[in-house]
């Protein structure tokens, strides 16, 4: 008789190890860990190097490699290659810039600001990581220009050395996390396409199964900041793999088609409401709507289907990938077209000029023997952190580490460093500090403060050939460190933080403006716009967060860009009209149109009835006269018209 095996009382608890050892937090802690050591061996690396050639500042080697050092190998590459732009850019327009004006250094103070205030608008504009090698060329100028400014005959070898530190460090990131065990953009960005497209369709069936507004209002707008993510992501593929190319190009194609899948989706939603409403339609409009709507709906599958089709080719990513693919899906294949707040970034970089030329006054007119340093500091974090709207808690947290950084500094300036005798004692000496730092650079809240300490404590500590520490020396750039700091925080408070309020109503009023250009024939070509009005919408929809009218909001917006682009195409049939009475129907209406949303631009405004007529005139001319165009036309005057009501509709509801 076979014996039954009763459970022993390890069993639970194995099942918990074996959870836990799958869960999502220790994978994390495995990457950090992971990632942590591969920085401490490029950092290794990086200073054995700096130490054999007999280079004098090799903290700034540890500094660039983990600033470079990113979780993905293909991002770890780029962006040591826009750092190294950066700093030569920035080393090449201080050393022009020094020896020019030497003689005065109020003057070279002012154009070495203005240069980096040129460098933060450029960066702000970009929005992408090549707005990197803009910033690089920013702090460089600081780091390197001010301290030279009393001293302009050292500014050439502190520029070279500078650069020589750098690109030793940005070489030793880039061998390690590209050949041990490197983690793959292409990886991450296959993930993130099925999570996106696998949202895209849920909500899909959400939306022909009844869902609220509110989520489907929300899940678009996350969407929208997806697909910036993914274009983000695909900077860094050409740097991943000999497939970065070919998948580039696919991620455009897919984003073109995705912004379909947005537009067609928002329509069919709006469309099922309309038929729903209590509001009679006559029935030439709801058998229009309900024509238009099968017709969309068609749409949307073939939209979500090709979709996948270039998932497909994402994953093999073959140069002859528009083979194997419909026609319609590589015609014009643009991709992401960003938003650019040129005011914004003017803003934010006048208030860096003044921040730092006011702080270069007050060190010039002082004399204080360390002005230099903490005006560099300032600069540089004007640059690094101008680029973020609310940067104060970022320089809190950045300060917080640096004060970790200045102890743990003297610590090793004072007791370790003197018992060392060779590389291998120094690098096993740093390794506790730097696996620390590493790890919590892997985990977003706490990446500025660990660049606090890891940044700081190198510097403090004297690293370098003799790894000697004047304490007197430390202490001074220990409160120029903290001076600086602490005046770049007051200095973007005052000059470069804008209200969120203020960024929230600005970028509203760009997207009403945008509207109102495109319904009056203005602007950009129709794809490139609808990018950037999506762009701006996944902007805009994290800082309605809150409002009782946010779904609202967004759904009205989605209707007008809708609204504004069937106009647009309405113009364009201008030419094919050949009825005098169909023209001059036609003509009234696209200039009322024009005309509302002009108005909507500053205020809000319903439709009024004047265009609901002409709209009812212009269908039942469409209706009686014949054409190939007939039936385009009408179904364009019928989601214009449809796109038109839907503000009031959902404000109703």
């Amino acid at each position: 008789m076979s014996r039954m095996h009763s459970p022993t009382p390890f069993h639970p608890y194995m099942r918990q190890a074996v959870a836990r050892l799958k869960s999502p937090a220790l994978r994390t802690d495995q990457e950090a860990v992971l990632f942590s050591l591969k920085c401490l061996l490029a950092a290794s690396l990086g200073l054995y190097v700096s130490l054999r050639i007999g280079l004098n500042r090799p903290f700034w080697v540890i500094g660039t490699v983990y600033l470079v050092s990113q979780p993905l190998s293909g991002a770890t590459l780029s962006r040591g290659l826009f750092r190294l732009l950066g700093t030569v850019g920035g080393a090449f327009a201080t050393v022009a810039l020094v020896p020019r004006f030497a003689n005065a250094p109020l003057v070279l103070s002012a154009a070495l600001a203005a240069w980096m205030a040129l460098c933060l608008y450029l960066a702000m504009l970009d929005r992408t990581p090549r707005a990197y090698a803009f910033l690089l060329a920013g702090y460089t100028t600081s780091l390197i220009g001010f301290p030279a400014v009393m001293v302009p005959g050292d500014v050439f070898t502190i520029a070279i050395t500078r650069v020589q530190e750098i690109a030793i460090g940005i070489l030793a990131a880039t061998l390690v996390h590209g050949l041990v065990l490197p983690r793959r953009v292409s990886m991450r960005v296959h993930a993130r396409v099925a999570a996106v497209l696998d949202d895209t369709e849920r909500w899909t069936r959400d939306m022909r199964a009844g869902a609220s507004d509110t989520v489907l209002a929300t899940d678009r707008s996350k969407v929208a900041a997806d697909l910036l993510e993914l274009h983000v992501l695909s900077i860094h593929l050409p740097f991943d793999s000999a497939h970065g190319v070919a998948q580039v190009q696919i991620l455009r194609a897919l984003h073109d088609r995705m912004l379909d899948v947005l537009m067609l989706s928002s329509a069919v939603e709006d469309s099922i409401d309309r038929l729903r409403s209590p509001q009679m339609d006559s029935t030439g409009w709801r058998n229009l709507l309900q024509a238009g709507l099968a017709a969309q709906q068609t749409e949307l599958d073939l939209a979500h289907a090709d979709c996948r089709v270039l998932q497909a080719q994402l994953r093999t990513a073959r140069s002859d990938w528009r083979r194997h693919v419909p026609a319609r899906l590589v015609r014009h294949a643009q991709g992401a077209v960003l938003h650019r707040d040129h005011r914004l970034a003017l803003r934010s970089a006048l208030g860096a000029f003044v921040g730092i030329l006011l702080s270069c006054v007050l060190w010039i007119a002082t004399g204080w023997s360390e002005g230099a340093t903490a005006v560099s500091i300032i600069g540089t974090a004007c640059v690094l952190f101008g680029t973020i709207e609310a940067p104060a808690p970022h320089v809190m947290r950045y300060l917080v580490g640096s004060c970790i950084g200045v102890a743990v500094g003297l610590l090793y300036g004072l007791l370790i460093f003197p018992a060392l005798s060779d590389i291998t004692g120094l690098i096993a000496a740093l390794a506790p500090v730097l696996l620390l730092c590493g790890s919590f650079l892997a985990r977003p809240p706490f990446i500025m403060a660990a660049l606090g300490v890891v940044l700081t404590f190198p510097l403090i500590a004297g690293l370098g050939a003799t790894s000697t520490v004047n304490i007197v020396g430390a202490l001074n750039n220990s409160v120029a460190l903290f001076v600086g700091t602490t005046v770049a925080l007051c200095s973007m408070q005052l000059f470069q933080t804008a209200d969120a309020g203020r960024n929230r109503a600005r970028l509203e009023r760009s997207i009403r403006r945008d509207i109102a250009r495109h319904a009056a024939g203005q602007g950009d070509v129709t794809r490139a716009w609808l990018s950037r009005m999506l762009d701006r919408i996944g902007l805009l929809a994290p800082r309605l967060q809150g409002r009782a009218s946010a779904a609202h909001d967004l759904r009205a917006l989605f209707a007008d860009v809708r609204a504004a682009h069937a106009s647009n195409q309405l113009r364009a049939l201008d030419t094919r009209l050949h009825d005098p009475r169909t023209q001059a129907f036609h003509a009234a209406l696209i200039e009322h149109v024009a005309a509302h949303f002009r108005i909507r631009a500053h205020a809000a405004r319903s439709v009024d009835t004047h265009l609901l007529e002409l709209l009812d005139r212009m269908r039942e001319t469409a209706a009686a006269s014949s054409g190939a165009e007939q039936e385009h036309l009408s179904h364009l005057l019928c989601g214009l018209r449809r796109d038109l009501l839907v503000s009031p509709l959902t404000h109703r509801h």
